[in-house]
């Protein structure tokens, strides 16, 4: 994905091999999350890749607002939203953080930083405020979705309903890659076919809402000039001259010309 600040330059910042998270590249990071989750670094194999996992998304998704990136909804920047999702999915479920924290991390790596990446100091404000937004505004949905899959999942076997991963999607605006993800942790999987036939069926049902029928107009006077008259007026007889009816998901409506 092309974000703007070149290949190598992503690579180095997306690329965190597992050899070198003791390294004190990291470790700084590192036990800052494990200070705000009061869980020790090195004692519990599940909760220190959850740690490096946010260590490590984390220094992707700064230098990539540092590099005027920001998370969104399409291309490049959903990349990055996902990545910033990710991040916060770990923490929330093998980490109990359950709140905001990521932004708090930003001066322990900036610290790290700045001397070789001056950009990093004079855009700290910005990207503290956008991860904590991001991350405030996914929590809700991370909670929500977290309780339902893990009602969906009690009683499953291998495979889960396409469908019940639409509901997710569509109902509480679960990630479909989260997921994918999180039953991957299980050893399941769900129905890609099911999911993507509930998805076109949503567009098409979209589709058909947002369609407008417009009727022909019905001429009761001919008046070409329909003059604004409210200059010297406040109040005037008018007639109408013509009308068309309008159907929507609303109802009937009409658009009158006096």
């Amino acid at each position: 994905v092309d974000t703007g600040m070149g290949f190598e330059r992503l690579t180095m910042i997306m690329q965190g091999v597992q050899s070198n998270y003791d390294t004190d590249i990291f470790q700084p990071i590192i036990q800052e999350i494990a200070k705000k989750s009061s869980i020790p670094y090195g004692e519990d194999k599940e909760k220190d890749i959850a740690m490096r996992v946010v260590a490590d998304h984390l220094r992707a998704i700064t230098f990539s607002i540092a590099d005027g990136q920001l998370p969104s909804n399409v291309k490049a920047g959903y990349v990055i939203r996902r990545v910033l999702r990710r991040a916060v999915r770990y923490a929330y479920t093998f980490l109990n953080l359950k709140g905001e924290f990521m932004y708090e991390l930003v001066p322990v790596l900036l610290n790290q930083m700045q001397g070789h990446f001056s950009e990093l100091s004079s855009q700290q404000a910005l990207i503290q405020q956008v991860i904590k937004e991001e991350e405030k505004s996914f929590l809700k949905t991370l909670s929500d979705g977290l309780q339902r899959i893990e009602q969906v999942t009690k009683n499953a076997n291998s495979e889960i309903s396409g469908k019940q991963v639409f509901e997710l999607y569509d109902t509480y605006g679960f990630p479909v890659d989260l997921t994918a993800l999180i039953l991957s942790e299980q050893n399941l999987s769900f129905n890609k076919l099911e999911f993507e036939a509930a998805l076109k069926e949503q567009k098409d049902r979209s589709k058909r809402a947002g369609k407008i029928e417009k009727g022909d107009w019905k001429v009761l006077i001919k008046d070409e000039k329909e003059e604004f008259v409210g200059y010297n007026d406040l109040e005037k007889v008018v007639k109408i001259t013509r009308y068309r009816e309008i159907i929507s998901q609303d109802g009937v409506n009409y658009q009158l010309v006096f």
